[in-house]
């Protein structure tokens, strides 16, 4: 819906030649209260299929081609409104229930968060540096490991796929063999 209003500035007379002063201001749309009921959905798809089947029969008529193209794109509009209506409504119904599963959660460790750290036992800095190089040694062992069992698996592909060609290529030399003695 849009309503228009003039520039209290320009209070002249304006004619076809001169250019209107006045804005177009968008009305804050709204929404449809039981809009995720199913009858309500229906209904609102049911008349937007009932005016594009309209807009589609209309196709090859004489109309003005502009109000044929502003009939298209009112619909359009209708359509992605109702969309975005129902986006906006689910999302706002599925961030609730999220928010009312994950509060207890929170409140647990809010309360648990300073007896953690009383639980937590005290090593030197040293001992981390030296925990960490070691974890840091038996990851990169083991992704040599990991990766030297993906090249073997690669060889033996490769040496497989080589094999089976090779035999291909014995069988496709005698069966062309074969096709020469017979003429």
């Amino acid at each position: 819906m849009a309503i228009t209003v003039s520039d209290p500035t320009n209070q002249q007379q304006t004619t076809n030649d001169q250019p209107s002063s006045s804005t177009t201001i968008q009305t804050p749309k709204t929404t449809i209260p039981h809009i995720l009921k199913s009858e309500v959905l229906e209904s609102e798809v049911m008349k937007m299929y009932a005016d594009l089947q309209r807009l589609v029969q209309l196709r090859r008529s004489s109309a003005l081609a502009e109000d044929y193209q502003g009939r298209w794109t009112s619909l359009k509009n209708r359509t992605s409104e109702l969309l975005d209506n129902v986006c906006q409504k689910c999302i706002k119904i599925q961030l609730a229930a999220n928010l009312h599963r994950t509060k207890p959660v929170h409140m647990i460790e809010e309360d648990l968060a300073p007896l953690m750290l009383t639980y937590t036992p005290f090593y030197r800095k040293s001992e981390y540096l030296t925990r960490e190089g070691r974890l840091l040694k038996q990851v990169k062992e083991e992704a040599m490991k990991d990766k030297a069992a993906a090249k073997a698996r690669e060889d033996l592909l490769i040496q497989k796929q080589l094999e089976m060609e090779a035999a291909f290529k014995q069988q496709a030399d005698l069966l062309a063999q074969l096709m020469n003695k017979q003429t």
